[in-house]
C-alpha cells in the first residue's frame, strides 16, 4: 500500500504529459500565405530632347565709362562759377563750368599780335632787300654771289621770327581759351573742389566728372559659367551678347537691356574669375517699365544670354537628386539610381548632357533613401519639359 501511494503521483504526471502531447499534435496548423508587394504610385516625366538657350546669372555695380578729374591748365582767380557747379550737377558737352580771370591772357594775346605784325613787316622788308640784292648782282656782279650777298640768311631769319611770333600768338590764344573751363563731354559732377574767388595754379584739381552717355557694368564669370557662354564672340571688339539688368525693391522690379561688349582679358589671380564688361547707352539707359535712368553706383542683378543648345534633355528641377543623380523607371516598374552630367541647374529646370536617353521615364516624386529597387507605377505628368 505504501508503494502504491508513492507511485500514484508519478503515474498521474505520465498520463497528463501523454494527453497534452496528443492534444498538441492533433491541432490543425494554419496554411502559410505569400506576402504580396504592391507598387507605389509616383509622378514621372518622359525624357525628351529639345533646344534651349542657357542663361548665366551674375551681379555687378553700374559705373560711368569715363571718369576723370578736371584740372586747370592756367593760373588765376575764379571770376565765374556755373550755378550747376555742385555735386550732382549735370552738364552738356562744352558747357561752361567756371571762368578764370582772363585779363592777363587777353593782354598776352594783344602783345603776341603786335609781335606777329612786327615780324610780318620785317619779313616784307627782307624780301624786298633780297630782291634788290639779286637785281644789283645781276647788273654789276661778277662770278657767283654768296648767300650773304643775296641776303638769304637775313630772309630766313625774318621768316623764322615770324613763325615764332605766330606760335606765341597761338599759345596766348590757347591760354585765353583755357581760362574758360568747359565740360569735356556730357556728364555728371560728383566732387567739387573749387569755388568763386579761389586762386588756382596750373594742375589744380577742381572737380571729379563722370560721363552720362554710356554706363558700364563689370560682371564676374566663374569657370562653370564660362562653359555656358560663347566668349569667342567678344574677341576683336566687334561682337556683343545680350544681357538683362534688374533691380528689385519691395514688390517693384525695374529692368534694363544692354550688351556684353568685351572681357577684361585675363583671369584674376587666386579667384579663377573672368570679368566681363557690359554697356548701356542711348535708350538702354532708360528702364523698360517706366523709363527710369539706371544710376551710377547702383547694384544690379544680371542675366546673360548663354550658348544655344540643340537636342538637349531638359527636366524639371524636382528630377535631380543629391550627387547629380536621378531615379529612372526601368522595365516599366522598378526605380534605379542613375548618375548624370548636368550642364545647367536652376530652381525651374535642369539640363542633362549625359546619363539618360530620350524616352526614359524619370521620377519627380520626393521619395526616401530606400527608393532603389522600389516597385512603382509611374504616372506621366502632362506638359513636362
Amino acid at each position: 500500500m505504501k508503494f502504491l501511494k508513492l507511485l500514484a503521483p508519478i503515474i498521474v504526471l505520465i498520463v497528463g504529459a501523454g494527453v497534452s502531447f496528443v492534444i498538441i499534435n492533433s491541432k490543425e496548423q494554419p496554411a502559410s500565405q505569400a506576402v504580396e508587394t504592391k507598387p507605389r504610385n509616383i509622378k514621372a516625366v518622359l525624357a525628351t530632347s529639345g533646344n534651349i538657350q542657357l542663361k548665366i546669372s551674375t551681379q555687378g555695380s553700374v559705373k560711368a565709362k569715363q571718369e576723370i578729374d578736371i584740372v586747370t591748365q592756367v593760373s588765376g582767380q575764379i571770376v565765374y562759377v556755373s550755378g550747376k557747379f555742385v555735386a550732382g550737377g549735370m552738364f552738356d558737352k562744352n558747357e561752361v563750368l567756371l571762368r578764370i580771370d582772363p585779363r592777363d591772357y587777353e593782354v598776352a594775346v594783344v602783345s603776341a599780335q603786335s609781335q606777329v605784325a612786327e615780324s610780318t613787316q620785317r619779313l616784307v622788308e627782307e624780301r624786298a632787300e633780297a630782291e634788290l640784292a639779286i637785281s644789283e648782282w645781276e647788273q654789276l656782279g661778277q662770278g657767283e654771289a654768296s648767300e650773304l650777298t643775296l641776303r638769304k640768311p637775313q630772309l630766313a631769319r625774318a621768316e623764322a621770327q615770324l613763325r615764332a611770333s605766330e606760335a606765341r600768338l597761338q599759345t596766348a590764344n590757347l591760354n585765353l581759351e583755357r581760362s574758360v573751363i568747359k565740360a569735356p563731354f556730357n556728364g555728371l559732377l560728383t566732387i567739387k573742389n573749387a569755388d568763386l574767388g579761389q586762386y588756382l595754379s596750373p594742375g589744380s584739381k577742381i572737380a571729379n566728372f563722370h560721363s552720362t552717355d554710356i554706363r558700364e557694368v563689370r560682371l564676374p564669370l566663374s569657370p562653370t559659367d564660362r562653359t555656358k557662354i560663347d566668349l569667342a564672340k567678344l574677341q576683336g571688339g566687334n561682337g556683343k551678347i545680350d544681357v538683362t539688368f534688374t533691380v528689385s525693391l519691395a514688390d517693384t522690379k525695374t529692368t534694363w537691356k544692354g550688351y556684353v561688349v568685351r572681357t577684361e582679358g585675363m583671369i584674376v589671380n587666386n579667384t579663377d574669375v573672368l570679368w566681363l564688361v557690359a554697356e548701356l547707352k542711348g535708350d538702354q539707359l532708360n528702364s523698360i517699365e517706366n523709363n527710369a535712368v539706371i544710376d551710377i553706383g547702383q547694384f544690379v542683378d544680371a542675366e546673360i544670354d548663354g550658348r544655344s543648345l540643340e537636342n538637349i534633355i531638359v527636366l524639371p528641377r524636382e528630377a535631380l537628386l543629391q550627387g547629380n543623380t536621378v531615379m529612372v523607371v526601368e522595365n516599366g516598374d522598378t526605380l534605379r539610381t542613375r548618375n548624370v552630367i548636368v550642364m545647367e541647374a536652376n530652381p525651374e529646370m535642369v539640363v542633362i548632357t549625359e546619363g539618360i536617353s530620350v524616352g526614359e521615364q524619370i521620377n519627380i516624386t520626393q521619395l526616401g533613401s530606400t527608393a532603389e529597387g522600389m516597385l512603382v507605377t509611374p504616372i506621366l505628368e502632362e506638359g513636362a519639359m
